[in-house]
């Protein structure tokens, strides 16, 4: 309704964002400013500079303290609370809460080392909390958040059921994502090859977002999230990829991946059993994930999990599994040049990204639906007393080690358990923390290549060897008894694609 004589008003970013919604859907502008009591001219700036207000959310770690910030310029301690917010979320993720002497500690170190503001900075707590940076906001905000329990859990699966007998879905319509770092080189602390030196290879380390419905029928491409955009092992084309390769420093489920990466594989799948365009996809409650009401689209939306794993699916031993076939493949190929009298550090030197991402996807390919399946039984199941998850069965993985030099007494699970307890182990340091703010307010991000140990001795083919390459594969296959058409159509499909690209260059010249 119209609000009389106008005063100054200033709106958060958060409302900012609505008002374009609401333009988006048609109402116009003079509505949205008498409701909103600013001008009309005040909304057309807006718009206006609609990318550059999106661009600057999507940047914000998290976006849960747009609802307090009312403009995108830098407060005065900018980087001392991105430094406390990577802190934060580090112990965050291990449980742990951090009480305001803590934060303040931590905040006067920070400044010191960036150098920031005033030099009487105290690191009050009025600052932390109630000053004019949303990052320290949400940090007091997201704190709340530990004291979960399981009463917490059964309240909100009870709600969890409600919600989808209310909305009719089915179980092929609700999906779990999750992410999981791995350390990709990294070796059990036995093998002598981890003893060899204090530089052998184990600190690369990537970030794995797994994705399923309930029924394990609908498995989307994984999530591989790397520090470079553009790894020098990688094909140009990197839509080739057997998984959806990204490069960001935090792993979270954001707008981007949920309209770029969730939405377009469910509408497709949706749409292939003429199911309604409805999904509901189960993320945890992490501090840096926006706000529900960005991840929504139409009757496809997201909701968090309570602060604990006790439903998570992906955690009911989905991704345990996946890091254990991914490290028998890894093995593998070390134990192969061993047997060929070759030097197994050295190998471990020459494992790259493109590699790391073909063997984590052939192993989610290799779980079994019916791990998928369980998982989603605490969460789905209404009898409170479910049994234990029994866990899909990776009794390769064993023997393998026990051929790794140094590994060859290991008789148990124990040690393995902590190879893969490994990755979540593994903390930023405040040299590290320090170091990623840097390099993000410095722009670098975007532009980081891969360091030298992502090793591609790739050379570029020769128009006669793909031609000889296809044409004795073609041959290979079509002379295999259980060669399909399908494999020989898409084999002759991509010869024609060469002789094509060869006759295209020679009418060039």
């Amino acid at each position: 309704m119209a609000c009389g004589k106008r005063k100054k008003v200033v709106l958060s970013i958060e409302q900012k964002l609505e008002a374009l919604k609401r333009i988006n859907k048609g109402e116009s502008m003079l509505k949205i400013a008498s409701e909103l009591c600013v001008g009309q001219v005040t909304v057309g700036d807006w718009k206006r500079k609609r990318s550059e207000l999106e661009k600057w959310c999507s940047d914000r770690s998290s976006i849960e303290g747009l609802k307090d910030r009312k403009t995108m310029k830098k407060c005065e301690y900018e980087k001392v609370s991105e430094a406390l917010f990577l802190r934060f979320t580090q112990q965050r993720e291990k449980g742990m809460a951090i009480i305001g002497p803590i934060l303040q500690e931590k905040a006067l170190s920070f400044q010191k080392e960036f150098n920031e503001g005033e030099l009487d900075f105290t690191a009050s707590v009025g600052c932390l909390i109630a000053g004019k940076n949303d990052r320290l906001r949400q940090i007091s905000i997201c704190g709340e958040k530990l004291l979960a329990n399981q009463e917490g859990f059964l309240k909100f699966k009870a709600n969890f059921h409600c919600l989808i007998e209310n909305e009719g879905s089915s179980c092929k319509q609700i999906y779990n994502c999750d992410e999981r770092g791995l350390n990709y080189k990294m070796l059990p602390s036995k093998t002598l090859a981890f003893r060899a030196e204090a530089s052998a290879p184990g600190k690369e380390r990537v970030t794995i977002l797994a994705c399923s419905n309930t029924t394990s029928n609908h498995k989307l491409r994984l999530t591989f999230i790397g520090k470079a955009k553009k790894p020098s092992a990688l094909p140009i084309a990197t839509t080739a990829l057997p998984v959806s390769y990204k490069n960001q420093r935090n792993a979270w489920m954001d707008s981007a991946i949920f309209r770029g990466w969730f939405l377009p594989s469910v509408e497709q799948f949706l749409n292939s059993l003429n199911l309604p365009r409805k999904a509901i996809l189960v993320i945890d409650n992490a501090p840096a994930h926006p706000h529900e009401d960005e991840l929504i689209s139409g009757d496809i939306r997201v909701i968090f999990l309570p602060p604990t794993s006790l439903c998570q699916p992906m955690d009911q031993g989905v991704l345990e599994v996946l890091k254990k076939k991914y490290r028998c493949k890894l093995l593998t190929t070390l134990i192969e040049v061993t047997d060929d009298g070759n030097g197994m550090l050295d190998k471990l030197r020459t494992v790259n990204i493109k590699d790391v991402i073909y063997w984590i996807a052939q192993s989610w390919e290799e779980i079994e639906p019916q791990t998928l399946a369980r998982s989603w039984r605490k969460l789905l199941l209404k009898d409170e007393n479910t049994q234990e998850m029994v866990q899909e069965n990776c009794d390769n993985l064993l023997p393998l080690l026990q051929q790794i030099p140094g590994c060859e007494k290991v008789n148990d699970d124990d040690d393995i358990q902590k190879w893969m307890e490994k990755d979540e182990q593994q903390e930023l340091t405040d040299h590290d923390i320090i170091a990623l703010v840097n390099q993000d307010d410095n722009g670098n991000e975007d532009d980081e290549v891969e360091d030298t140990n992502d090793n591609d001795n790739t050379e570029r083919i020769s128009h006669s060897e793909k031609v000889k390459a296809l044409e004795a594969a073609l041959a290979y296959v079509e002379q295999q008894g259980e060669a399909t058409a399908s494999d020989v159509i898409l084999l002759r499909h991509w010869n024609n694609i060469v002789l094509l690209e060869e006759k295209v260059k020679r009418k060039g010249k």
